[in-house]
C-alpha cells in the first residue's frame, strides 16, 4: 500500500496549541499509512518528535523568519496532503499550494468574537487577511459543531460538515485511584488575565474560605491577584504560577473541582486534562461545551457565577455526587484521547487524497 504522505505545518518542538496538535499527530498518525513531514524551531522548548516517532523534520534554522519559509516549500513539496492551521504564512502557502497542486485543510480552532478577531487582525493587519487565512485551504474544519456555526453566522466561514474534534495526551494526568468525593481543592488553569475569568474565580472563592483554591499560570493580571489576595487575607487562595505536566499532574490527583471561568474558548483541553485525573470542570455555556461535557454527569455548564456557587454547596453536602461525576470524567478523557481522536482525522485525510 502506497503510504500518503501528509504535511504537518506546526512547529513540533515548540509550546503553542497548534503546534502541539501537530506534535501529536506527528506521533499518533498510523506510520503504516503515512508518512509524516513537520517542521521544528531552533529556539524550540521540546525534544524533537523524530526521538518519539519515525517523522521527516525540517530544522528552521536562525533567522527563523526566513528558513521558515523555506521550511514550508519542503513540506509542501514533499506532500500528498498538507495540513497548514496556522495563518501567519497564508499568501505563501497558498501560492505553492496553487503551483504544486497540492491538497490543504485547516482546522477553526477558536470564536471570532470581538477580542479575538482584534487579535487576529493586529497579526494579519485587515479582517479580510483573517477571514482569507481560514478559508485558503482545499477543506475547513471547525474542531466544535458550535465553533463552526458560530463563525459562519458571524463571518461566513464554511466549514466541513464534520466537526474535527482535537485529541488530548491524557496519559500523563489519569489517575485510576477513586477519590473520596470530599470537597476540598478546587484549581485554575489558565492565563491571568481578565478575559480568561480569573476575577470570577477569586470571588467564588471569597465565598468558601473553608476550601483552598489553587491559581496555576502566569499573566497581566497576576500583580492584581497578588494585591487582591494580601488585602483580603485569602489565606485559603494560593498562587501557584507555572508548573509542568509532571508537576501539575501531581497536585491534581489531591484536588476535587476545576473551575474554567473564561466566557470565550474554542476547546479548551485542560477540561479533558483535568477530567483525566478524576477532577471535573464547572464551565460557561458560551462557547458550546455541551457539545463534551454532559452537565450534572461528567462535569457542569452553568450560565453565571452565582450557578458556580450552588453547584459548589451541593458538592459540599453531598460527596456521592461529586464521586460519579470524577469517575464519569475519566471516562470522558479516555474518549477524546489521541489514540481515539486521531482515528478521525486520518480518515479525513484519506478521504481528501482519494477526492
Amino acid at each position: 500500500m502506497t503510504k500518503i504522505k501528509i504535511f504537518l505545518g506546526g512547529f513540533t518542538n515548540y509550546t503553542n496549541a497548534q503546534n502541539l496538535n501537530c506534535r501529536a499527530l506527528s506521533i499518533y498518525l498510523d506510520k503504516s499509512k503515512f508518512d509524516i513531514y513537520t517542521l521544528e524551531l531552533a529556539s524550540g522548548q521540546l525534544l524533537s518528535v523524530k526521538n518519539d516517532a519515525e517523522v521527516n523534520v525540517f530544522n528552521c534554522f536562525k533567522p527563523a523568519r526566513i528558513s521558515v519559509y523555506l521550511g514550508f516549500l519542503w513540506g509542501i513539496r514533499h506532500c500528498d496532503i498538507a495540513y497548514l492551521p496556522k495563518g501567519e504564512l497564508w499568501r505563501f502557502n497558498r501560492f505553492l499550494l496553487k503551483i504544486l497542486g497540492k491538497k490543504s485543510f485547516s482546522t477553526i480552532e477558536g470564536i471570532l468574537d470581538e477580542s479575538n478577531l482584534d487579535a487576529a487582525i493586529e497579526v494579519l493587519d485587515n479582517y479580510e487577511n483573517v477571514i482569507a487565512s481560514k478559508t485558503f485551504v482545499t477543506k475547513t474544519y471547525a474542531i466544535t459543531h458550535f465553533l463552526g456555526q458560530y463563525n459562519y453566522e458571524h463571518h461566513k466561514i464554511r466549514v466541513e460538515p464534520q466537526a474535527l474534534y482535537l485529541g488530548c495526551e491524557t496519559g500523563s494526568f489519569m489517575n485510576n485511584t477513586l477519590k473520596s468525593g470530599e470537597l476540598k481543592k478546587v484549581v485554575y488553569i489558565g492565563r491571568l488575565k481578565k478575559r480568561k475569568g480569573i476575577y470570577d474565580f477569586l470571588n467564588i472563592a471569597q465565598h468558601f474560605p473553608e476550601l483552598t483554591f489553587y491559581i496555576f499560570g502566569e499573566g497581566e493580571e497576576k500583580t492584581a491577584v497578588e494585591r487582591y489576595i494580601a488585602e483580603n487575607k485569602s489565606d485559603h487562595i494560593k498562587l501557584m504560577g507555572v508548573v509542568n505536566h509532571a508537576t501539575l499532574s501531581t497536585y491534581l490527583k489531591e484536588t476535587d473541582l476545576h473551575i474554567l471561568p473564561s466566557r470565550s474558548e474554542g476547546f479548551p483541553k485542560v477540561t479533558l486534562e483535568t477530567a483525566a485525573a478524576g477532577v471535573p470542570s464547572i464551565v460557561y455555556d458560551d462557547y458550546g461545551a455541551e457539545e463534551w461535557i454532559t452537565s450534572g454527569v461528567n462535569g457542569w455548564v452553568v450560565k453565571t457565577v452565582d450557578d458556580i456557587i450552588s453547584i459548589i454547596n451541593d458538592l459540599k453536602n453531598n460527596p456521592q455526587k461529586l464521586q460519579a461525576v470524577s469517575l464519569e470524567a475519566i471516562r470522558l478523557a479516555e474518549s477524546y484521547d489521541w489514540k481515539v481522536r486521531v482515528k478521525d482525522w486520518e480518515r479525513v485525510i484519506e478521504q481528501l487524497n482519494n477526492e
